[in-house]
C-alpha cells in the first residue's frame, strides 16, 4: 500500500432531476468532506465540488468530523485541537458565503467515520462526494472503505491531491525512482514548478441546503465545540493534560487566531516585513515574542487553514517586489519543499508510519536507552543544558518551538542521551500546535541519523555553542529560565563556567550536569560509527 489512489466512480442512482428543491430526499445534492483542509480559499476538492454543483444546479453540503479517540491515538495536541475547533467556527461562516451549509459531527474513530460518511450520503440524497486525499496508513484504509461502500450505493467519488504543492510520487529521478536525499529532490521540485501552480477558486452553490434539517435525519452525537468541552467530554484528566489545557485556554486564541483571514494576514505580514531577512533571522529564537523569527504559519498549514500552494505562489510573487531578497525568499520556499519531501518519503515508505526508521539497520543496531528519569527531565526542561531547557519550556508553554531549536533538542535527546528518538517524536506530537506526522517524523529521524537525508552521525550539535551563535545575549534562555536571569550570557554559553557558577551558588534552582556534553557526544559517536 503506497498511496490513496482512487478513481472517479460512475454510479449516479441518487441524482434526481429536480434541482430547485431544498428537500434532502428529492434534491440533487453533493457532499464536500473537509478534513485537513479547513478552508475555502485554494481548496481543490471544494472548488471542484462547487463547479460540478454549478453545472448540475445542485446543492452542496459540507461535513467536518471530530474523531477524539483517533486523535488521541495519533497524539494530537490540545493546542492543535483547539485551533481546529476555532477554525471550524470560522469555516462555517466562510462556507455560508458560498451558499454551503456545514455539518459538524463527532464520532470516535476512523472506522465509525467511514460508516457515517456513507450513511450521510445515503440518507441525504448525495450523488457525488468530493475530498482531498490524505496519505497516512489509517487514513488510506478509511478512505478506501468509504470509496468502496459509497460506490455500492451509487455515489460517485472524486478524490484530489491538495495538501502538498507537488503531489507525492510526482518528483522522481531520471530512473523514475523516489529521491532519498533532499537537495536533488528540491532541484527537481523547483523545475516542476517553473510554471506557477493554479489555485482553484470556489464558487457559490446554486441551492442552499438546510443543514439543520439534514443533520436531524441522523442521530447526531454530542458536540463539543470548545477545547474545554472537548477535553471534559473525551479525555481522562491528568496533571500534565490539565496544565496544557490551562495554557491553551489562556494563550491559544492570542498566539494562533483562527480563520482564513487570520492565516492569510499572517502570511502577508511575513512576506512584507520579515522574509527579506529570513535567511539570517530565522535562526534567532528570541525574536517575535521569544517564538523565533520564523513565519509561524506551520499551525495553519498543519490544520489546513492555509494552503502550502498559496504560500508558494505568494512567495514567488514577492521575488518581483524584493529582488534583493532572492536568497531569503528561496530559503523559505525550500522549507515548503521540505514539507513535500517528507510526505513523499512517507508515501513511498508506509512502514515509517508504524514506527520504522528509514535506515532500519542503523536504527536496530544502535543500543537506545529507555531511561524514564532522563526523558522526564528533558520533557520538563530540567536537563541542565540551558538552550535545551528553554526550548522545551517554550514548547510546553506555547505549543510551538523554533525550527533550529527542534534540531538542537532532538539531537540532544537522541545523541547525547541516546534515548530512542521515537519517545521524543511522540512527545512533540503531544505538544505541538503544528504537529504534522510526516514533517515531525522526518525531522526526528534526520536528527537521530536514522532517516532519509540523515544528519551525519558524527555531527552532534553542541547546545552551548548553538546558544552562543543564535542567542548571543541569552535573551531567549533568560526569558524561559528566569532562575538563570542574573547569570551573564558569557557564562551561560560556557558549559564549564556555568557548572562552576552553579556549584558556587547552590541556591540557584537549576540542575547541574552529571556528565559533560563532550563526554556524551563521544559516547554517541561510538554508538553510531560502526554502522557507517
Amino acid at each position: 500500500m503506497t498511496r490513496a489512489r482512487f478513481g472517479h466512480g460512475t454510479g449516479n442512482r441518487l441524482c434526481h432531476k429536480n434541482h430547485n428543491t431544498t428537500d434532502p430526499i428529492m434534491a440533487n445534492n453533493y457532499l464536500i468532506w473537509l478534513r485537513q483542509d479547513l478552508r475555502t480559499t485554494d481548496n481543490t476538492a471544494l472548488a471542484a465540488c462547487c463547479q460540478a454543483a454549478q453545472q448540475a444546479g445542485a446543492g452542496v453540503l459540507a461535513v467536518v468530523y471530530l474523531t477524539p479517540s483517533q486523535w488521541q491515538l495519533h497524539d494530537k495536541s490540545l493546542w492543535q485541537i483547539d485551533l481546529i475547533l476555532r477554525q471550524i467556527a470560522q469555516l462555517k461562516q466562510s462556507l455560508a458565503a458560498l451558499n454551503i451549509g456545514l455539518v459538524v459531527r463527532t464520532v470516535a474513530d476512523f472506522a465509525i467515520q467511514a460508516q457515517d460518511v456513507v450513511a450521510l450520503c445515503q440518507q441525504n440524497a448525495i450523488c457525488q462526494l468530493f475530498a482531498n486525499r490524505e496519505y497516512l496508513d489509517r487514513e488510506i484504509i478509511r478512505d478506501r472503505r468509504v470509496h468502496t461502500d459509497a460506490q455500492q450505493i451509487g455515489v460517485q467519488m472524486n478524490w484530489y491531491d491538495d495538501s502538498t504543492i507537488v503531489a507525492p510520487q510526482r518528483v522522481l529521478t531520471n530512473q523514475g525512482q523516489p529521491y532519498k536525499v533532499f537537495t536533488p529532490f528540491y532541484k527537481r521540485w523547483l523545475a516542476l514548478l517553473e510554471t506557477a501552480p493554479l489555485m482553484p477558486a470556489a464558487t457559490p452553490a446554486p441551492n442552499a441546503l438546510d443543514t439543520t434539517a439534514l443533520a436531524a435525519t441522523l442521530t447526531s452525537p454530542k458536540q463539543a465545540l470548545t477545547i474545554a468541552e472537548f477535553y471534559q467530554a473525551f479525555y481522562q484528566p491528568t496533571p500534565s493534560l490539565d496544565e496544557q489545557l490551562a495554557q491553551v485556554q489562556t494563550l491559544g486564541e492570542t498566539l494562533y487566531p483562527a480563520g482564513e483571514v487570520a492565516a492569510q494576514a499572517r502570511l502577508d505580514e511575513f512576506l512584507q516585513y520579515d522574509i527579506a531577512e529570513y535567511n539570517s533571522a530565522r535562526d534567532v529564537p528570541a525574536l517575535h515574542g521569544h517564538l523565533g523569527a520564523t513565519s509561524r504559519l506551520s499551525p495553519y498549514l498543519a490544520a489546513g487553514g492555509l494552503s502550502a500552494r498559496l504560500c508558494y505562489v505568494k512567495a514567488r510573487q514577492q521575488l518581483d517586489v524584493l529582488p534583493e531578497a532572492h536568497k531569503d525568499i528561496y530559503r523559505w520556499i525550500s522549507e515548503l519543499a521540505w514539507r513535500d519531501f517528507y510526505v513523499d518519503v512517507v508515501v513511498n515508505r508506509p512502514d515509517i508510519v508504524k514506527g520504522q526508521a528509514f535506515l532500519v539497520e542503523t536504527d536496530t543496531a544502535v543500543t537506545w536507552r529507555y531511561d524514564e528519569a532522563d526523558f522526564a527531565a528533558w520533557c520538563a526542561g530540567r536537563t541542565g543544558v540551558p538552550l535545551v531547557d528553554a526550548a522545551m519550556r517554550c514548547l510546553n508553554a506555547t505549543g510551538f518551538m523554533h525550527n533550529r531549536l527542534r534540531m538542537v533538542v532532538a539531537m540532544y535527546l537522541s545523541k547525547n542521551l541516546l534515548i530512542d528518538w521515537r519517545w521524543g517524536e511522540r512527545y512533540f506530537m503531544q505538544q505541538l500546535v503544528d504537529g504534522d506526522f510526516a514533517s515531525n517524523n522526518g525531522g526526528w529521524q534526520w536528527s537521530a541519523s536514522v532517516g532519509t537525508d540523515a544528519q551525519p552521525y558524527f555531527r552532534v550539535m553542541n547546545p552551548f555553542s548553538q546558544a552562543a551563535s543564535h542567542d548571543v545575549d541569552a535573551a531567549f534562555i533568560k526569558h524561559w529560565l528566569p532562575e538563570l536571569a542574573a547569570i551573564p550570557a558569557k557564562i551561560l554559553h560556557d558549559e564549564t563556567k556555568l557548572q562552576q557558577q552553579l556549584a558556587a551558588n547552590p541556591a540557584i534552582d537549576y540542575p547541574r550536569l552529571d556528565t559533560p556534553t563532550k563526554v556524551t557526544r563521544k559516547l554517541a559517536i561510538e554508538a553510531f560509527k560502526h554502522e557507517f
